[in-house]
């Protein structure tokens, strides 16, 4: 932020622009053609989640606020590891000197304050087979300066005019089953400040919160209409206000972009200095035709093999051999309808579900064998990490903040698994009675995830014990 600053501060304006600023029309309200590519987007998105379709996971979180699997004060044992961080990270290495830059035709454009206004939320679904890939440095560069990325002789990673000097990069490119790019997503973060980068071909990004009232302005912006939004709150409860700021438009090109970024201006002077990070976004994406580019991302031709299929019963579950020794025998007693869901994909997932239902009671299993699912592992010793007993109801106020996650999901190794740790997992259900829940850990990696509902302790543990 220091270098734009500088540079600003040195810089003079002619009397004749100061005039041409003073004349400046108030930006357009949204025009019918915004209102289409709102509608698409819109449309998009029930189109998506038509189907047997499977949730999308929330964003990848920034890396520096990735939590890890296991609990706090827990010494993990030889080949144990802990969530990993992506491996496609970058530092932004694009410096703004004293040089002579010139920073021209920055374009006028309101951040309307919407802070306090209602949400909807909204979720999206993907069909079966979809995949992600992590972006490269290449990639990323690709995508601001075309498919023969960055040019020689070039001393910046990316545009400096984008002031992205110093924050740290990392992305991901979402894939249907047929290999066809879905959209993309760049985060970076440098302290308080982060960004969220969207692009999708053709539309509009799909948002999973609409604001019922945001009544965009509508900026010209080189002959684009660009909507654009800020908020002024504590958005994550630390105690400092954040500055947001957001901008929607379609590229000359079609792509379909959504830039917010928070905390990256200048926090002296309000959402003001946000607003100005946010418009160099804008202005370097539109400066040209083309100003954003995904065609070297369009296809992936490195599909991952896939497969899902649904069981009718218990016996047509234990078919999967893979899956067998950590399924019960028998129905549980007592229930009844059965639903079995198997979601295998190379390298990501390989998962089998089974349920069985009773009323309003249930019996869920979900079986992970691949090491992307995440859990937190706890020791019998520290029962304050799980054991439910110790802690009264609403737990938000009894359970000490450090323990939130351990205490709501813990995980068990295989070995440790006792009648006195599932004792220690149940808590009262207005409809069914006691729930039971808990993850446990196998030696060769397979993590478990058990919730019962309606049943004892024992009940419970004679359909766990079987499958240590």
């Amino acid at each position: 932020m220091k270098y734009y600053k500088s540079y600003m501060d040195r810089q003079e304006i002619s009397p004749a622009v100061h005039e041409k600023l003073l004349d400046l029309e108030p930006p357009k309200k949204r025009s019918g053609s915004w209102l289409k590519y709102g509608a698409l987007a819109a449309c998009a998105a029930l189109i998506i989640g038509v189907g047997v379709w499977k949730l999308a996971p929330a964003p990848t979180p920034n890396p520096a606020q990735s939590a890890g699997q296991f609990a706090a004060d827990y010494t993990p044992l030889p080949g144990e590891k802990d969530v990993v961080e992506p491996d496609d990270l970058f530092v932004v290495d694009s410096p703004v000197d004293e040089g002579p830059y010139s920073l021209f035709e920055i374009p006028a454009i309101d951040f309307p304050d919407i802070t306090g206004q209602p949400e909807a939320a909204n979720s999206k679904a993907y069909m079966p087979g979809s995949f992600t890939v992590s972006l490269t440095k290449e990639d990323v560069q690709k995508l601001f300066w075309g498919p023969e990325g960055k040019p020689k002789g070039t001393d910046y990673d990316l545009p400096w005019a984008l002031f992205w000097d110093g924050y740290t990069l990392h992305g991901q490119a979402w894939y249907d089953g047929e290999g066809q790019l879905l959209e993309l997503t760049l985060w970076g973060d440098k302290g308080r400040g982060s960004f969220t980068l969207e692009l999708c071909p053709g539309k509009l990004p799909f948002t999973c919160c609409i604001d019922m009232n945001r009544g965009d302005v509508v900026s010209d912006v080189f002959g684009v209409e660009v909507a654009d939004w800020s908020k002024v709150y504590d958005r994550d409860g630390d105690g400092l206000t954040d500055y947001i700021c957001g901008s929607e438009f379609m590229t000359q090109n079609d792509i379909g972009v959504r830039f917010v970024s928070q905390n990256n201006g200048k926090t002296e002077d309000g959402v003001d200095g946000e607003a100005w990070f946010n418009t160099l976004f804008v202005r370097q994406a539109l400066i040209s035709d083309g100003g954003l580019h995904l065609d070297h991302l369009m296809v992936n031709e490195n599909i991952p093999a896939w497969r899902e299929e649904s069981f009718d019963t218990l016996a047509q579950a234990r078919q999967e051999a893979d899956f067998a020794p950590y399924l019960p025998k028998s129905d549980p007693e007592g229930y009844e309808e059965f639903f079995g869901h198997l979601t295998y994909q190379e390298d990501r997932e390989n998962t089998l579900h089974v349920s069985w239902s009773r009323h309003y009671s249930s019996v869920i299993i979900n079986i992970h064998r691949e090491d992307t699912y995440a859990y937190n592992l706890v020791s019998p010793d520290e029962p304050e990490l799980y054991d439910l007993r110790l802690y009264p109801v609403p737990w938000c106020y009894s359970v000490p903040e450090e323990y939130h996650e351990t205490v709501d999901r813990p995980a068990f190794r295989a070995e440790d698994m006792s009648l006195n740790i599932v004792e220690a997992r149940w808590n009262e259900n207005d409809m069914s009675g006691r729930v039971y829940s808990f993850d446990v850990l196998h030696p060769d990696g397979t993590v478990v995830f058990y919730r019962f509902d309606g049943m004892t302790a024992e009940q419970v543990w004679a359909l766990v014990e079987e499958t240590l």
